[in-house]
């Protein structure tokens, strides 16, 4: 079909994963009262002034106008972000305290469940000193303005701005306008079969799912941080590549990730035959990437595996590995993008309804995340060396349990999220040994 909707080319049009992410954030509102925000935390080691970044950031989010803006219907009835113009103020709030060590866990994971105060505000900072010489900086960000690889880079850019360096050309390659994507049908519409074909795959699948603790109104997430030094993550590397092949660092995560799991699954999940497992995969290239800063270029690969074989590596391995060539073959993660792009008519609310009937109102077993290397590929952040870098994403609700990986330098971290109450402290310190012991 080549017919073609007119549109504004000055405006920032919500892509269909922009809006499918916007429709998981409500999903988790109608569910808990939270959101599906995320964040970002570097541990500094050295010097720190709480008052200096506060004003080095107030001037650097003047430069952005987008992260105070909102989610609007255009008359053409395509989603956009509505930027305010030049100038407009940036709500941006900075929050700093002393904590104990022992404390830093709970201290954060209270910082991300804390909501936004308006509408307009997407982004939040959080300084937690231990010590004179050890301090933790979280960025709490909304997930419909940033995914982890944007929020990354624009922590990075921030750093290269206060550093002094020039930053006129990357911020001049910063893309705030997207078409509206009316044209195209054809492949939009060939593109929405093969996701249908997908999702009929599924259907009458009964799935591994654990039990969400009851109520769920008000219910936040809790966070569990497992580090590997450079010797650890060395060590898993090369297993990786021996076990699942080369550059299949993702493939033998998510592989550990289901075997540490899989016995508290079979504990609770009633009457589950499959894991579905759905993980994010990042779109962007070299060439686009720094014009992909703000809003989500991300999709996403769909994983099963038979609960019978969930304790079997070679097993769980072959199946990842087939699977993941299979999609990436036929195109999977781009015509997820392009089909969702038909989704954007629907409103959240039918919207979740579509994504959750196929699987009788579960979305998966489990999120799962593998951000990779990351964009901040620098070692300091003002005056501070930056020692580590890990993220604490909240997840949608179903199914409210996820695990994300991500890499630092030569260290790699692993960041088990889930509902409170959803597993005991005994079930979590499990977790943590058998994911040691399986990577």
């Amino acid at each position: 079909m080549k017919v073609r909707l007119p549109y504004s080319r000055a405006k920032r049009y919500l892509t269909g994963i922009d809006w499918t992410i916007l429709t998981l954030d409500r999903m988790s509102r109608r569910a808990t009262g939270g959101s599906n925000d995320s964040q970002i935390v570097l541990e500094l080691q050295g010097a720190f002034d709480d008052r200096r970044f506060r004003a080095a950031l107030a001037e650097f989010v003047r430069l952005f106008p987008v992260l105070a803006g909102k989610s609007m219907r255009d008359w053409n009835l395509a989603p956009y972000w509505k930027i305010p113009r030049a100038g407009h103020a940036v709500p941006v709030r900075v929050e700093s305290r002393r904590i104990d060590r022992q404390d830093l866990m709970s201290a954060l994971g209270e910082f991300v469940n804390t909501r936004f105060s308006s509408p307009v505000e997407h982004l939040a900072f959080g300084v937690f000193h231990v010590d004179d010489d050890r301090h933790y900086l979280a960025m709490r960000f909304d997930h419909r303005l940033f995914d982890a690889q944007g929020a990354e880079a624009f922590l990075e850019l921030f750093q290269r701005w206060y550093s002094g360096e020039d930053c006129r050309a990357r911020l001049a390659e910063i893309a705030l306008t997207e078409p509206a994507h009316l044209n195209d049908w054809k492949n939009k519409f060939e593109a929405g079969k093969q996701l249908v074909r997908m999702l009929r795959a599924l259907v009458g699948t009964p799935l591994m799912v654990l039990p969400r603790p009851a109520p769920l109104k008000g219910r936040t997430f809790k966070f569990c941080l497992m580090e590997f030094d450079a010797r650890e993550t060395q060590a898993i590397t090369g297993r990786a590549y021996a076990e699942a092949g080369f550059l299949m660092f993702m493939p033998y995560t998510l592989a550990g990730a289901i075997q540490a799991l899989d016995e508290i699954f079979k504990a609770r999940a009633n009457g589950g035959r499959e894991y579905l497992l759905s993980v994010s995969v990042d779109l962007r290239t070299p060439k686009t990437a720094a014009s992909q800063l703000f809003f989500n270029h991300l999709s996403f690969l769909i994983f099963r595996i038979p609960a019978v074989d969930a304790g079997d590596r070679r097993k769980v391995l072959e199946a990842i590995r087939a699977q993941m060539y299979e999609q990436i073959k036929s195109g999977f993660p781009r015509a997820l993008s392009e089909a969702s792009m038909l989704m954007r008519i629907l409103p959240p609310a039918l919207l979740s309804r579509f994504l959750l009937k196929p699987l009788r109102g579960e979305f998966a077993s489990l999120g799962f995340s593998c951000v990779g290397k990351g964009g901040y590929a620098l070692s300091q952040f003002m005056e501070a060396t930056l020692a580590n870098l890990f993220h604490m994403p909240m997840l949608p609700v179903p199914p409210g349990v996820g695990l994300v990986v991500n890499q630092f330098g030569n260290r790699m971290n692993a960041v088990l999220t889930s509902l409170d109450g959803m597993f005991s402290e005994e079930e979590e310190q499990r977790i943590q040994e058998k994911m040691r012991h399986l990577l």
